[in-house]
């Protein structure tokens, strides 16, 4: 998985996280090979950029764009064709909660 698979719009199953919770990246403006977006969530949203790298997810998510406020760390998962992602996010606070990102919309493997 590299950058163009990582744009789109991701569906993100949090257990012990409100949802539903979703993640629309695309190109960053200013650095090759990474993205940025954002994440939905109830009530909230915040900016997130990162990559991937050997199917190694990071992301850094702000709410207020200066700040992290929670790390996103997975793992494409082997023959979901890079559909699908699951690692840890960590809030602010370094709590972690595990996740499963879900590619939205486009071809299906």
């Amino acid at each position: 998985m590299e950058q163009p698979e990582l744009v789109g719009r991701w569906q993100a199953d949090m257990p012990g996280q409100s949802g539903p919770i979703v993640l629309e990246l695309g190109p960053h403006p200013e650095w090759d090979g990474t993205v940025k977006g954002h994440i939905l969530r109830p009530g909230s949203s915040a900016v997130v950029v990162g990559d991937v790298n050997r199917g190694e997810l990071t992301l850094e998510e702000s709410r207020d764009g200066r700040k992290v406020t929670g790390n996103w760390f997975g793992q494409v998962v082997e023959g979901s064709c890079a559909r699908e992602i699951r690692g840890e996010w960590t809030d602010e606070a370094d709590r972690p909660y595990a996740f499963t990102l879900r590619k939205i919309g486009g071809p299906q493997p």
